[in-house]
C-alpha cells in the first residue's frame, strides 16, 4: 500500500488521466507520502484516498503516535479534503465527488479512528 501513489504516478505517465492512489494511513507515513513531491512537480492531478484509523493495521494493528499523520500532511494542506464520518454516504459522495473534479492533486482523507 506505500508504493500505491507512485504506481498511480506511473499509471497517468502511461496515459490513464484518472488515476487513484489507495493507501492506509501507515503505509502513508511510512513511504507513500514520498511520491506526493513527485506529482507536485510533474503537475499530475493525483487522487489519494488515506483511510486514517491510527494505526498500523497490517503489521499488527500497533497505534500511530498523535499528531503523525497531521504532520506528514501539513506541506500538503491546500489539497486536502476530509470526511469526517465515512459512514455517511452523503459525505463520501461529496469529498470524493470534490476531489475527481479537481484539476491539481487532491487528498481525501477518510477519518476511521475509534471516538
Amino acid at each position: 500500500m506505500g508504493g500505491s501513489i507512485s504506481l498511480a504516478i506511473g499509471a497517468y505517465m502511461a496515459g490513464h488521466k484518472t488515476v487513484w492512489a489507495v493507501t492506509g494511513d501507515f503505509s502513508f507515513i511510512s513511504a507513500g507520502h514520498l511520491g506526493l513531491n513527485e506529482a507536485i512537480h510533474r503537475a499530475i492531478p493525483l487522487k489519494v484516498l488515506i483511510f486514517d484509523n491510527g494505526k498500523a493495521e497490517t503489521t499488527g494493528g500497533q497505534i500511530i503516535p498523535e499528531g503523525t499523520l497531521e504532520r506528514t500532511l501539513a506541506p500538503y494542506r491546500d489539497y486536502i479534503i476530509r470526511i469526517g464520518n465515512p459512514g455517511d454516504p452523503e459525505a463520501v459522495r461529496a469529498a470524493l465527488q470534490s476531489a475527481t473534479a479537481s484539476e491539481t492533486l487532491a487528498i481525501v482523507v477518510a477519518d476511521y479512528r475509534e471516538k
